[in-house]
């Protein structure tokens, strides 16, 4: 016998079983609890009354084969039993197998006064057994395929290290994790892991501290139960923050719940003496890029590598990749790169070796070989198949309740002296093997082919826009790691002179301030904020177009200027923009483009080699006989303007070049691509 816990102020909502705050009438279980036949509820005071809302076995297949989240963690389904009429007086006797939560009411129908919380302690009493748990006969035969293939792997070698590896149980009621922890513990015997790993993400995140904790301790205590040391990285949906931001865990609470024994959120073992084990923790909810690494995470890594004593080879862990093209849900992975160069330095070095570097996030498989390590994605263990929303090149299975296939992780195999992994799967997908043998990186230098030779040059609108602040040093920071190719931006001057960054001519849209730009001096502009709609960046600054050029000459991009001098017809601003590029030495990788095309007539007139452009937003008959006249170097039209027949042939035929704006969706970039434009600006340089 248990007694429930119920909370005040909350109800069962009679349409969906979902739970109602603000009920200052009822109290009810905000958990979820399994009932068997001949499971038993009773009311232990008269002054109540007590109805259970029943939930059936049957699993809603939208979120098993499409990428959703039941908003309370439940894949049992609400009966729709509960009435008013049905609140019972003192016993239930449950008929069927099923998931129930309780809702209690006074029997005067009045509100709950602190008595009544008092006594919800022992308000309902609960009196059940569960049944034996046994292995299923498809999961027995699976097992002994599995334990098979790992002694025939082992036998023939003198050493070889045996880890279970698995990713992403995202924990439901009437999920599969039961069985998933019976198999493991089953596995463990016949094949001594050494090790078991959890690559994070073991809840959806999405319910109160106290359930998700509950849910998180009983996978930790299956796979502890296993008998092999088990070890945790970190993955976005453990701090509890997944559309439940109310009840985020502090960074004290994850260590706590999570066992993680390093000063941060990241630590390391010595497994076995020469190899040693890293795992990363690779999200922060309030970082401008959610996922990631911190610049102090990877000098901790460094140290963690290189001061491991010589002959050390080390196995890193981390629930999300380094790399963004691996991961559909990152378009960067802040430091990512960083990360990797102090792994390439540490496998260059004949002392040490990176056996391989291992993650979860993505719900696939994919081994990524262009490092000088394999990078080795796992799949997730929670039973899930739908083939959208996954990185290009991965894996993924079919998945059915009930068979096999319902199971999903890893038994990895180390041949420390052969060089070689093997990921045994048990559950749905294919055994995999591969080299950890060292050789030459080139991820880098791909990276760098692809982009020199890319056809449709990608340039940032106002920088990375889409983002970060526009028009700011943190935007067009974020292009170039973004790796466009220029950036566009637009150019003011202030009451005193200066040139200044900003698109409108008031700063109402995109500050705290209100007014015209040119009736801020720069002293004033300078005391803005002009970021209202990422406030993970905090106070940004408008820049003066020097700051953005002391930026830009660190770098290979383009930059395509706008003047805006189609309201305000601001005085010598052509002047200053042409000698501010001379001055620091980038007349060569400015196009000026402007509304105001006499502007560009003048800047011409200025500077007669610089790349002018017409910006454009409605239909220009002979648009190509137009900037023939004046010599121009590209126009800009607005993307509808490309739907005119020969639009951009005609241009190219006068040896015009054509930059559309603004192109965000994917496949409208994929169009502007095919019409053969000469530059896509875009507010997401990624999806270039």
């Amino acid at each position: 016998m248990e007694y429930l816990k119920l909370e005040a102020g909350y109800r069962t909502a009679l349409l969906d079983g979902t739970m109602v705050p603000d009920s200052p009438g009822h109290m009810a279980t905000r958990r979820f609890y399994h009932a068997m036949p001949g499971s038993r509820l009773h009311l232990c005071e008269s002054g109540y009354l007590f109805a259970p809302a029943i939930f059936n076995l049957e699993r809603n297949s939208k979120f098993l084969y499409t990428y959703a989240y039941q908003r309370e963690e439940n894949w049992s389904t609400y009966t729709k039993n509960l009435t008013p009429q049905g609140y019972q007086k003192e016993d239930y006797t449950f008929e069927e197998e099923c998931y129930f939560r309780v809702c209690v009411r006074k029997k005067d129908g009045q509100d709950m006064e602190p008595e009544d919380f008092d006594r919800a302690l022992q308000l309902v009493e609960y009196y059940h057994e569960e049944p034996e748990y046994k292995i299923k006969p498809y999961f027995q035969e699976e097992i002994a395929e599995a334990a098979k293939k790992i002694r025939l792997y082992c036998e023939p070698v003198s050493d070889i290290m045996k880890l279970c590896i698995l990713a992403d149980t995202h924990y439901t009621v009437n999920g599969t994790w039961e069985d998933t922890a019976a198999n493991i513990q089953e596995m463990s015997k016949l094949a001594g892991y050494e090790s078991i790993v959890h690559l994070g993400d073991f809840t959806d995140g999405m319910v109160t501290k106290e359930i998700t904790a509950e849910y998180v301790k009983r996978i930790i205590n299956d796979l502890e139960n296993s008998g092999a040391p088990l070890y945790i990285t970190l993955g976005n949906h453990d701090c509890n923050y997944f559309q439940n931001r109310q009840n985020i865990f502090t960074r004290e609470e994850i260590k706590e719940l999570y066992r993680l024994t390093g000063k941060g959120l990241d630590y390391y073992v010595d497994i076995r003496k020469g190899v040693r084990m890293i795992f990363l923790s690779s999200f922060e909810d309030t970082a401008p890029i959610r996922y990631g690494y911190e610049k102090e995470q990877i000098a901790w890594l460094r140290e963690a590598l290189f001061l491991a004593p010589p002959g050390t080879k080390f196995l890193i862990f981390s629930h999300d990749a380094p790399l963004a093209k691996l991961d559909y849900w990152s378009f960067l992975i802040r430091n990512g790169e960083a990360l990797l160069d102090v792994l390439e330095e540490c496998n260059a070095r004949t002392e040490y070796q990176i056996i391989g570097f291992f993650y979860g996030h993505t719900h696939a498989d994919y081994i990524f070989e262009d490092c000088s390590f394999p990078v080795i994605s796992i799949g997730c263990a929670k039973l899930e198949y739908f083939t959208d929303k996954k990185p290009e090149g991965a894996a993924v299975y079919e998945r059915k309740a009930d068979t096999v296939s319902q199971d999903l992780w890893d038994s990895l195999l180390i041949d420390i002296k052969g060089e070689r992994l093997k990921l045994v799967r048990f559950g749905a997908g294919y055994d995999r093997e591969c080299s950890f043998a060292k050789k030459r990186s080139s991820y880098k230098e791909k990276a760098r082919r692809e982009k020199a030779e890319r056809k449709v040059k990608i340039w940032a609108h106002r920088g990375a826009s889409g983002h970060a602040p526009e028009n700011t040093i943190p935007a067009f920071e974020l292009a170039y790691e973004l790796g466009a190719d220029g950036i566009e931006l637009d150019v003011q001057l202030t009451k005193d002179g200066i040139p200044v960054v900003i698109h409108d001519e008031t700063v109402d849209r995109v500050s705290d301030g209100s007014g015209r730009v040119c009736d801020y001096t720069l002293e004033e502009l300078k005391r803005l904020n002009v970021n209202k709609n990422f406030p993970a960046y905090g106070k940004v600054l408008i820049p003066t177009l020097e700051e953005v050029y002391s930026f830009i000459k660190t770098t290979d991009m383009t930059v395509n200027l706008e003047l805006k001098n189609s309201m305000i017809f601001y005085e010598r601003l052509e002047e200053k923009a042409i000698e501010l590029a001379q001055c620091m030495g980038l007349s060569d990788r400015i196009v000026y483009s402007s509304f105001n095309h006499h502007s560009m007539v003048k800047v011409r007139e200025l500077e007669p080699a610089a790349k002018v452009a017409f910006l454009y937003a409605d239909g220009i008959a002979d648009i190509e006989e137009y900037g023939e006249k004046y010599e121009v170097y590209a126009v800009h039209p607005y993307m509808k303007n490309t739907e005119y027949p020969d639009m951009v042939t005609k241009c190219h035929a006068k040896g015009i070049r054509v930059h559309v704006w603004t192109v965000n969706e994917e496949v409208d970039i994929k169009h502007m691509k095919e019409l053969g434009v000469d530059a896509i600006i875009t507010n997401y340089v990624e999806r270039g």
